[in-house]
């Protein structure tokens, strides 16, 4: 997801016409790699330890400037990346999670001890880039993410944005979001039918307890599939928590890291 940009005003509708979730979109396109302009890179790019963040949708990278800038964080490559389709990749859309993770492959293969960090639709795909590369990833923090089949099927608002009339009325990052949303509940199908035991290394889902976006229940079921992971469910917290307690999350990421 973006900084409350753009997103805001679909997130708001959606909010106000029933719970879901606000994320992702896509064409059928081939894997493709994701080109320079959609990498932005902070903190110490000569670490050996780096940290990958991976927006939501509709987002960009810039969804997390305020974890590039981090003074806590500063020792460390931080690196965000537009998805496929989204802020300045150059790709087109791209609606399966499995491409989508083997776009972002090569960041993961440079022989540095790497962590990836995903909020809403970014968790899931950062999960399955941790299932193509698991001995590549050496952690995974998951926020406010999507994981139940059962609970990102298609809303009827869903339906009625994926009509021609919409395509003239709502912004096209819009559109690319609801497309995606169209086909979640299969991707994630094919996400949970793999073999989630392979991945060793530590996980730490975070979710807002009052997030009526993403339910709180997807997280709840990556803790069933993922016994070993620490499951944090945050009172009082919404889908927003990635820009809304950045503390909390800023000092997840250290404590991911010196594991």
């Amino acid at each position: 997801m973006a900084k409350k940009p753009v997103l805001s005003v679909f997130l708001i509708l959606m909010e106000a016409i029933s719970p879901g979730l606000a994320m992702a979109e896509k064409k059928a396109t081939s894997t493709q790699s994701i080109t320079k302009a959609s990498i932005k890179i902070a903190g110490n790019s000569a670490a050996e330890r780096r940290v990958i963040f991976i927006h939501g949708s509709p987002g960009s990278k810039e969804a997390y400037d305020d974890y590039l800038g981090h003074p806590a964080l500063q020792h460390l490559e931080l690196v965000s990346v537009d998805r496929p389709g989204f802020g300045e990749s150059g790709l087109p859309v791209e609606t399966s999670i499995q491409k989508q993770a083997e776009a972002l492959i090569g960041l993961v293969h440079t022989g540095k001890e790497t962590w990836v960090v995903g909020h809403s639709l970014g968790g899931p795909i950062a999960l399955q880039l941790a299932l193509l590369a698991p001995d590549s990833v050496s952690g995974l923090l998951l926020i406010a993410s999507a994981f139940d089949p059962k609970l990102e099927s298609p809303k009827w608002y869903n339906y009625i944005t994926d009509t021609l009339l919409a395509n003239f009325v709502l912004p096209d990052d819009l559109l690319k979001s609801n497309r995606e949303m169209m086909v979640l509940d299969k991707e994630l199908e094919k996400l949970a039918a793999q073999n989630w035991s392979v991945l060793k290394m530590p996980v730490i889902l975070v979710h807002g307890a009052e997030d009526d976006l993403a339910n709180p229940g997807n997280s709840r079921y990556a803790k069933a599939k993922l016994p070993s992971a620490e499951l944090m469910m945050m009172p009082g917290e919404g889908h927003f928590i990635l820009w809304e307690n950045v503390p909390l999350l800023v000092d997840q990421i250290k404590t991911l890291v010196s594991k």
